[in-house]
């Protein structure tokens, strides 16, 4: 996985600018978490940044971004030297991660659905509830496994696709084509069902599974209309995953 995003981190990063991104995925996220002041979040993917600094501008009192790919934590770490918020950033795999503190909150935007089987699914949550405290939460965007294998296509106009093989099976990789200014970028996820990840959830420690849908912030209506979103809300790609210790 590292080095499909080695690749594509500068043109990956750009597609945040997103309508969808900006409308549909921040504020669904953010409404989820509610109150994150004085908190301290380990925030898993991150990528280059996009949400970790959003974390830590939301109040949270320390925040640590975990990323598998080089090349995304080289783009955050540069972002925060140029302007600086006091967040620290680890390059990872989340599979063998070992840190020596626990957190109140994890967040982990498109993270599960990039094991490639369900042993490494599995030991992706252990690794996630041993850096929680008691109590804490898990909140992930996540491939939406309630999505029919046959609703894949159909985001053309959002500048992206995805596409499974059939017979759809847990495991099976995920296709993506993105559009990043003139570039065409292509990555792969993996498809589990909802009980596959329930079951890993569990047997890491997780209780009080909830799986949440998309919001809509209304100022994206004000600034593209809501027709804009209908398919996408329609037929979402991804879903909001939520869970405690």
């Amino acid at each position: 996985m590292s080095a499909q995003y080695d690749a594509i981190a500068a043109d990956y990063k750009r597609t945040k600018e997103s309508p969808l991104r900006r409308y549909v995925e921040v504020c669904s996220f953010f409404r989820l978490l509610g109150d994150i002041r004085g908190k301290a979040l380990l925030d898993l993917a991150c990528g280059e940044g996009f949400y970790t600094r959003q974390l830590k501008n939301a109040g949270a009192r320390d925040v640590l971004g975990v990323d598998i790919s080089a090349e995304m934590i080289a783009l955050a770490v540069e972002e925060e030297e140029r302007a600086p918020l006091g967040v620290r950033y680890a390059c990872f795999d989340v599979a063998q991660l070992e840190l020596e503190e626990s957190f109140d909150l994890v967040t982990a935007t498109y993270l599960l659905h990039y094991s490639a089987s369900q042993a490494e699914l599995g030991e992706m949550c252990r690794r996630i509830a041993a850096h929680l405290k008691p109590g804490g939460r898990l909140v992930c965007i996540n491939e939406n496994p309630m999505q029919a294998a046959s609703d894949y296509a159909g985001y053309v106009q959002y500048g992206f696709n995805k596409s499974v093989d059939l017979p759809r099976v847990d495991g099976s990789p995920i296709s993506y084509t993105m559009v990043s200014g003139r570039k065409m970028i292509r990555f792969n996820a993996y498809f589990y069902s909802l009980e596959c990840y329930e079951t890993a959830l569990k047997a890491a420690g997780f209780k009080d599974i909830q799986w949440h849908d998309l919001q809509l912030d209304p100022v994206g209506i004000n600034e593209c209309g809501a027709e804009y979103f209908r398919e996408y809300l329609d037929n979402p790609p991804i879903a909001i995953l939520e869970c405690s210790l």
